[in-house]
């Protein structure tokens, strides 16, 4: 006997009491930035019969669990246990919502192809499989083939997704117009993604056209419409003579560039001559690099503190090193040359009277740093806070807490206090 609890929409369940229908949970979050199809889907409702009151049961526990990777293994086992139910569709679409939850995108794929093979136009798999693809990292011919497949009935089935009685009673007439919109650039996004991918950078130019008709302040189209073009025998879209934008689309797209250049190197300086270089050849060169703002700030910051403080700054610059990934070899290298003259700050010796051994503070004079090794005692002591200067070679590292052994020759220690004078009674 089959017993019918809830209405389902493609939003999630609702619980359907005595003809009252709960609010459906929210639509899933938005995604790279798209709005998020599945919001125009709200109006789509279909009725379905649980097989039994366990299914029922099962998917109730699976509403109320608030953890996605508890919810993936309630799904699967209700997906075990009733493999042909009804709401195959719906329990695709919690998987989906927990994969999301879970930032799985390719578990997502593989369950919105399998929604799409059982409904070709299923909008919730149409509009994750557009979307998803492009993610697909070395895209196998029929990951594209799926994808083209999905992308193109999204743009086929716009009129209908969103059509006027399907519209949210919440959504204005202009936010309704801006979410179809908003799904057919990403069609176009997807479509031009895959042409790429298949070499036919032609076709991938023509959608990324496409879709910087309707926003032409996207950077990541421009960007990609500039590779592609620059991948052509004979690029399109140069910046003079045939081929080149129209004045306006010029303008938009160089103050597009301006912006986006600015913001990540914070500054203009180079712009003019990235566009001189690129009158010459629209493909970067391999060597190609523009810096972010957050490197030039560093690089300006190491210059001004080499030309104001060179021995701080050859400090800076060695610490750096030795705490970088590469940090073991450069230890290796640091250790068959002696090391530039450093100046750093006393903070205690070992022991106080005749000391051997002296720790000293270089970029902070409280922070212990180098411990310096001497080749022969001092004959007398030096208080804390003393400034020394010194030369040596590099023994060993201590990362943790970082420490640096250096030994020195006594001789190359300069700053050291002078020994009482012989004699000399308090």
């Amino acid at each position: 006997m089959k017993v019918r609890f809830l209405k389902i929409t493609p939003l999630g369940l609702g619980a359907v009491k005595k003809g009252w229908q709960a609010e459906a949970p929210a639509p899933l979050r938005l995604v790279s930035g798209v709005v998020c199809l599945v919001a125009a889907l709200a109006a789509v409702a279909s009725a379905a019969t649980w097989t039994d009151r366990g299914e029922y049961d099962l998917v109730m526990g699976i509403r109320a669990e608030a953890s996605a990777q508890k919810r993936v293994e309630l799904l699967d086992r209700w997906q075990v246990k009733y493999p042909q139910s009804e709401m195959r569709q719906v329990r695709r679409e919690l998987y989906l919502a927990a994969f999301e939850a879970l930032s799985d995108g390719a578990r997502m794929l593989k369950t919105a192809r399998e929604m799409l093979a059982e409904q070709a136009d299923n909008p919730v798999g149409v509009y994750w499989c557009t979307l998803l693809v492009p993610e697909v990292r070395d895209p196998s011919a029929d990951v594209l083939g799926a994808g083209e497949k999905a992308a193109r009935q999204l743009l086929t089935g716009l009129d209908t997704y969103f059509a006027a009685a399907g519209k949210p009673a919440a959504a204005s007439d202009a936010e309704w117009q801006k979410r179809k919109s908003s799904a057919g650039l990403l069609a176009h996004r997807t479509l031009g993604w895959i042409a790429w991918q298949r070499a036919d950078y032609s076709g991938a130019a023509k959608e990324f056209r496409l879709y910087l008709d309707q926003d032409a302040k996207s950077a990541e189209i421009t960007a990609w419409l500039g590779i592609v073009s620059g991948l052509q025998k004979e690029p399109a879209g140069a910046l003079r003579g045939e081929g080149a934008l129209p004045d306006g689309q010029q303008r938009t797209v160089g103050a597009l560039a301006d912006q986006v250049y600015t913001a990540y190197h914070g500054d203009g300086e180079g712009i003019e001559n990235l566009k001189t270089a690129a009158l010459t050849s629209a493909a970067p060169p391999p060597d190609f690099h523009v810096e972010t703002a957050a490197a030039v700030a560093a690089r300006r910051a190491d210059e001004e503190l080499t030309r104001t403080n060179p021995q701080l700054a050859a400090w800076v610059h060695i610490r750096r090193q030795l705490e970088s990934p590469d940090g073991d070899k450069y230890l290796a290298d640091l250790r068959a040359a002696p090391l530039p003259r450093l100046k750093g700050t006393v903070i205690r010796t070992q022991p106080e009277a005749k000391p051997v051994e002296i720790v000293v503070g270089i970029s902070q004079p409280l922070t212990d740093e180098v411990v310096l090794r001497v080749s022969a005692p001092f004959p007398n002591a030096a208080p804390a806070g003393t400034e020394l200067e010194f030369e040596g070679t590099v023994d060993s590292l201590g990362k943790q807490p970082f420490t640096l052994t250096v030994l020195v020759d006594r001789e190359k220690i300069t700053g050291w206090p002078e020994p009482p004078a012989s004699g000399r009674r308090k």
